[in-house]
Formats: structure tokens, sequence, C-alpha cells
């Protein structure tokens, strides 16, 4: 009972800890290259006069000191259909995007295994899980779902990214700037932006030169703060996980409390002999207690020892889990931290005490 409970509770809290830490690193590796990230929301009195960022706009950015690059970027939903016409990837990750290449051709916000992004009507990229997913090569015709019609579209290349809905298990289809501009938004107009700086140069310094040049329906952050803005949501949502899975294990817990009161209410009464002659022969009462909490506080300490390898099991357990549904979680290493193991120890020795003590 003891065993697990507190493998309950150290797998809980060595899993949160680790997919915390997988999710931080990954939004903030996807916020390396970016200096300002500038966001755009339609105008609630007049949401058709300024969609968005027009072509003016960035190319005003653009001319700020110490900027290198401006990346503007529309997206919406957008779901692959594998050869059999089955959906790739999980409904709710599916999106779709536009290829941005700077003056060398190259988007920095993709890397290309094979093939370039698309740059004319008709062609599109695809992320490499969703490719492999779909045993999709580079010049096969893809068919793709979006707010309109079902089209069929030539794969012009495939590539990585640390896109939050590729990561999260889902399908990015990007399409040329042109193209998706016209099933997003408007054309010539942009949701979003991506600042990046040149080699030196302040993000702080080129933020307060971008925001005076920016619509009064847009807001620019640096992306380190936008990094650590995704890192308190999740660490928000984290500890929203972490709460549902102790409840799991507080009942674990409350149910154990039964079984080793009952346990030792039945080896108290075994011993009445062996207790009465210890009593007989000058024990007190706090020293036959003490000598049953102290049988206790053993059984706890070996059975949280116990417990907490088989949380960490658990925790590995659960996370290959996940993979296995098609649950994509993000790389990185198993976290130890000092919160499980003295929150094992802890529950697992004072519940085994607490519920000695009551026979």
């Amino acid at each position: 009972a003891v065993m697990l409970g507190v493998a309950f509770v150290s797998g809980t809290l060595v899993f949160a800890d680790t997919l915390s830490n997988a999710f931080r690193n990954q939004s903030a590796k996807s916020y390396d290259d970016v200096a300002v990230a500038v966001t755009s929301y339609a105008d609630p009195d007049n949401p058709e006069e300024a969609p968005g960022l027009s072509a003016e706009d960035l190319d005003r950015i653009s001319a700020v000191d110490g900027v290198a690059g401006v990346y503007g970027r529309v997206e919406g939903f957008a779901g692959v259909a594998d050869p059999d016409g089955k959906l790739i990837g999980v409904g709710w990750s599916n999106k779709g995007s536009n290829f941005a290449p700077g003056k060398d051709g190259k988007d920095p916000a993709y890397t290309f295994t094979e093939g370039s992004g698309p740059v004319r009507d008709g062609q599109i990229a695809l992320d490499e899980e969703s490719a492999a997913k779909g045993e999709y090569e580079v010049g096969d015709r893809v068919r793709v779902a979006t707010n309109g019609p079902v089209k069929e579209y030539t794969l012009s290349g495939v590539f990585t990214t640390e896109d939050g809905a590729v990561n999260a298990g889902g399908s990015l289809v990007l399409f040329d700037t042109a193209v998706a501009q016209k099933q997003y938004l408007r054309q010539g107009y942009f949701e979003d932006a991506t600042v990046v700086a040149a080699a030196g140069a302040d993000d702080a310094k080129i933020l307060a030169a971008v925001e005076p040049l920016l619509p009064d329906t847009a807001e620019a952050q640096t992306g380190t703060a936008l990094a650590d803005e995704q890192a308190d949501q999740i660490e928000q949502g984290m500890g929203n996980l972490k709460q549902v899975l102790l409840g799991f294990a507080g009942i674990a817990l409350f149910v154990g409390v039964f079984l080793i009161s009952n346990t030792f209410t039945m080896l108290v009464a075994q011993r009445t002999k062996e207790v009465a002659l210890m009593r007989a022969v000058g024990a007190s009462r706090r020293q036959i207690t003490r000598s049953v909490l102290a049988e206790a506080a053993v059984v706890g300490l070996v059975a949280s020892a116990v417990g907490f390898a088989l949380g960490v099991g658990l925790a590995v357990g659960l996370r290959s889990g996940m993979a296995a549904f098609d649950m994509k979680m993000p790389d990185g290493p198993l976290v130890l931290s000092a919160t499980p193991v003295v929150a094992a120890f802890a529950v697992g020795v004072l519940i085994t005490v607490f519920a000695a003590w009551l026979p």
C-alpha cells in the first residue's frame, strides 16, 4: 500500500518536472533567433480596414538599425491526407503557414532536409514527420484541406522545425506567401512578424525603435520575454496536470491508510501477551507505542525507497506510453530533483507511522 502510494506521488512529480523542463527548453529554442515578435489584432470597430500588418509596416521595421530581417507570418488550419485519404497528425494541431524567404532564399524558422520551400501557387512543403507518415517524397502530389475546397499540391520540400503544433503531434503545411495570405487573411497582410537582429544588436533597443512604427492594432515583445511568458504558461499547464495526477495518488494513499491501519491492528492484537509481559517487566505505555512506530517507520522507509524507484519507472513509462498513442512529447532528459525524493519519503514514512499509531 505504501509502495503504490509513493509510486503515484513520485511518478507524478518526476513526470511533470521532466515534461515541464522539456517544453520550456523547446519553447526557448523556438525563440533563439527571434529578437522581437510582433502580433496584430483585428480592429473590432473596423475589422475589414486593416486585418493585420501590411507589407509597408514590415518595410518600416526592416529599416530599423540592427534589424537583419523581418519575416511576416499568416496561419490557419491545414489538414494533410495520406495516400489512403486519412488525416495525418492530431486534428487540433494541424496548421498551415507561409514560407517567408529572406534575401538568401531561406526562412530561418525552417531547415529543409529535402527540396526547398514553395515559391508559387500549386506548391507546398511538409514537416519531416508528416512527410514520413504519408510516405511522401519531393515531387509527389499531396491532398490538403483548408477552409476552402480540398486541393492537390506538388511537394516542393521537407523541413524540420521547432513549431509547437508539430511538436504537439500535428502537421505543418507551408504555402507560398501569396497563397497563404489569400487563404487565411488578405493579400498583402500578415498576422504576425518575427524580427531577427544583426550580430551585436540589442533586442531591447530594437523593440523600442519598432513599437512606434506599429499600427494601433499590433503589439511587440522581445523573443526572450515571449519565451518567458510561454514558460509561465507551460508551468501553469503542468501544475494543473500535476494536481489531477496527485489526486489519484491521494486516493491511493487514503486507501493505504486503512490497509496499513488494519495490518498493524492485527499485529498489535497478536502481540497482546508479548506487550503485557513487556509492561509487567517495566516498559511504559510510551515505550510500547514507540516500538510499534519504529517498526512502522522502517516499513515506511523501505516501502518509500522501492516506491520511489517504481515511480521513476512509472514516469518513464507514461512518457513512452504517450508516444505510443502518437502524443508527441519533446525530447529531454529525465529530471530528478530533490522535491520528488523528499515528497516520496516524507509521504511514505509519515502515512505509515500515522496509520500504525491509530491502533
